[in-house]
């Protein structure tokens, strides 16, 4: 301790002792580890900034087609490829479609594949890793094993083929998304619950005739939580550029329906004539991402503050 923190620590306990000799009662503020955890991120300006990012792409998302007098399919071959303008805010595509809105849309599409995907991924690699890390031994390796082997394959290469396989759509785009991306969340959990049950108060749980479900479910997961949370914030900006190279090789949601992907698709089919076509989407895709990777950096930091005083 240096003499800075000695002379804080000085001043912390004569201010204590002068409140106690002039009869103010000393109060103790109770604290809980999710309350710490809040107080540190809400700190974290960079994860304030991503969050407010992301509730307004939210709030554009979902009100956006409704703030505009125009149906996201509509099309006036008389007003194509305009430029942005007091009519059409983010001016107009090739079929004279409204793109403030067709953006809206795709927002939509695109955050709910990302955070469907997503749901689906924590839950297979989150029940995936617990069973591994629990039982150990010859079943942890053989789990182990074929996630290695699935990690072997390449990533894009296997979306492909199964949304050749699937179909186009928003519900084989999120399996596609989810089947190849569950292997480092079930890593993550299978790390946090080979180190967990090595403490006393799981051979305490186990002692007292808990099951092992019960041991899982109320003494494991609750103490995976922060690992699994961070994991999400991580895995949805994942999921966004998953759908948006997927969608702009072709093989996203189908016509009239838009997602940031095929708009930035059908941007690069015009990009000589009429760059800003592509533009706005790009811009779409890199915000939200960022703000994604603000907030899960943020929450990883609150969560364990270690993480940021080795980054520093």
């Amino acid at each position: 301790m240096g003499e800075s923190d000695t002379h804080k620590v000085d001043s912390s306990v004569a201010y204590i002792a002068e409140e106690r000799d002039a009869g103010v009662p000393l109060t103790i503020r109770q604290t809980t580890l999710w309350g710490d955890v809040v107080r540190r991120f809400v700190r974290n300006r960079a994860a304030m900034l991503g969050l407010s990012v992301l509730v307004l792409m939210v709030l554009y998302s979902t009100i956006g087609p409704w703030i505009r007098p125009y149906g996201f399919a509509d099309q006036d071959f008389s007003i194509a490829h305009q430029l942005p303008n007091a009519q059409h805010w983010f001016g107009t595509d090739m079929f004279g479609r409204d793109l403030f809105v067709r953006t809206a849309m795709g927002g939509r599409v695109s955050l709910l594949v990302a955070f469907a995907a997503t749901a689906v991924v924590l839950v297979v690699g989150v029940l995936y890793g617990s069973i591994s890390g629990f039982v150990g031994g010859k079943v942890d390796d053989m789990m182990m094993r074929f996630v290695d082997v699935l990690y072997g394959m390449p990533y894009l290469p296997f979306a492909i083929i199964l949304l050749v396989i699937l179909g186009s759509g928003v519900v084989p785009m999120l399996l596609a998304l989810a089947i190849v991306s569950w292997l480092t969340p079930s890593r993550l959990v299978r790390g946090q619950i080979l180190t967990l049950k090595q403490n006393e108060y799981i051979e305490a749980a186990r002692a007292l005739g808990a099951s092992r479900a019960r041991v899982v479910w109320r003494h494991l997961l609750p103490n995976t939580l922060g690992i699994i949370v961070v994991a999400m914030f991580l895995e949805v900006p994942a999921m966004i550029l998953g759908e948006a190279v997927l969608s702009f090789l072709g093989l996203g949601i189908s016509a009239p329906n838009a997602s940031w992907g095929t708009l930035a698709e059908e941007g690069w089919k015009a990009l000589r004539s009429y760059p800003w076509l592509i533009i706005l989407p790009g811009l779409f895709i890199s915000i939200t991402v960022l703000a994604f990777n603000f907030v899960g950096d943020g929450f990883r930091d609150a969560i364990d503050p270690r993480t940021k005083e080795s980054k520093v």
